[in-house]
């Protein structure tokens, strides 16, 4: 039975998540290099404290609110409820990496069933003509004139209609 509250994964904004994915794998991706190189840094100064640790646990602060920003905005997308993205906003200031990393995933997940195949940090041209609207799923050829039961032109793929 299908409810109101209940959405597809065609009633998703597909290009919206994949674009919000893309953000969030840049984010997570410079987070875990700066985590690394503070880490580096920490190590080398032996302990003390000194202007590049500082400067460094700023930027990895606004580093963090960049994951949390950009992780919202894909749970947004992704049609998420408000507690589940408050949970993950505040664990996000703990470990941004972590559900940076999990939140990239989940978004891939939903883009794979949509039928695209996305990259390790972005999606291609040619994937996300097939989530785009009024685009074959199979090859991302324009169906615009095309009837909603013909094969595609370009891969004879036959919609599938619900």
């Amino acid at each position: 039975m299908y409810h109101a509250c209940m959405r597809t994964i065609l009633d998703l904004d597909l290009l919206g998540i994949a674009h919000a994915r893309l953000h969030l794998a840049i984010a997570t991706s410079i987070v875990l290099v700066a985590i690394i190189a503070w880490m580096i840094g920490l190590f080398n100064s032996g302990g003390q404290p000194d202007i590049l640790l500082i400067v460094a646990n700023i930027v990895l602060g606004l580093l963090g609110i960049w994951v949390v920003v950009a992780g919202i905005i894909l749970q947004i997308k992704m049609g998420i409820g408000v507690p589940t993205i408050v949970l993950t906003a505040i664990l996000a200031f703990v470990l941004p990496w972590l559900v940076g990393l999990a939140l990239v995933s989940q978004a891939s997940t939903v883009l794979k069933l949509a039928g695209a195949k996305p990259g390790l940090l972005g999606t291609p041209q040619s994937e996300l003509d097939k989530i785009t609207p009024g685009h074959c799923r199979g090859c991302g050829y324009s169906r615009e004139g095309i009837g909603l039961l013909d094969p595609c032109p370009e891969c004879t793929r036959v919609p599938q209609v619900i």
